[in-house]
């Protein structure tokens, strides 16, 4: 009887704390971000441009690249880019207050928007480019955990 009584805890606190781990969410739950278009073709010497979606769910918002309270939104172009002179335009965001702090949010659906220069020596072919793009979401209440979002375009080299 002991044995069973054991098991039935054990078990009770498995699923409690599994029930927990649903419950939670990450910042990778609440905003997505995807590429427009998906696939690019250029030619050595001409600049891309690739705009990231980001669409931020109902009541959650994130932050402007470089708040300084806040983990902002950042596009950041992985280590096996094999572009040139990236740049990237973020939203503005709109003006509020959080916490006491005057920030800028970033809510529903926005745009950042990128470009980079194909190299001379680039081969011609199809490269895959890989970015990640840094959010944390937030409500009126709480802040969940900052994610790195993939993202990614196939780049046409002819």
């Amino acid at each position: 009887m002991k044995r069973t009584m054991g098991i039935v805890m054990a078990m009770t606190v498995i699923l409690a704390a599994g029930v927990a781990t649903a419950a939670m969410k990450g910042s990778a739950d609440v905003v997505k971000a995807s590429a427009t278009p998906s696939e690019v073709s250029a030619r050595a010497g001409q600049r891309v441009e690739i705009a990231i979606d980001l669409d931020i769910a109902e009541k959650w918002h994130i932050y402007a690249h470089g708040d300084t309270n806040f983990i902002g939104v950042d596009l950041v172009p992985a280590e096996s880019f094999p572009l040139a002179e990236f740049r990237a335009e973020y939203p503005r965001g709109h003006k509020a207050e959080f916490f006491g702090e005057t920030v800028y949010m970033i809510d529903g659906k926005d745009q950042i928007k990128a470009s980079a220069l194909v190299p001379a020596d680039l081969t011609a072919g199809e490269h895959e480019l890989a970015f990640g793009v840094t959010v944390q979401a937030c409500d009126d209440k709480t802040c969940l955990a900052p994610v790195d979002l993939p993202v990614s375009v196939i780049l046409k080299v002819q």
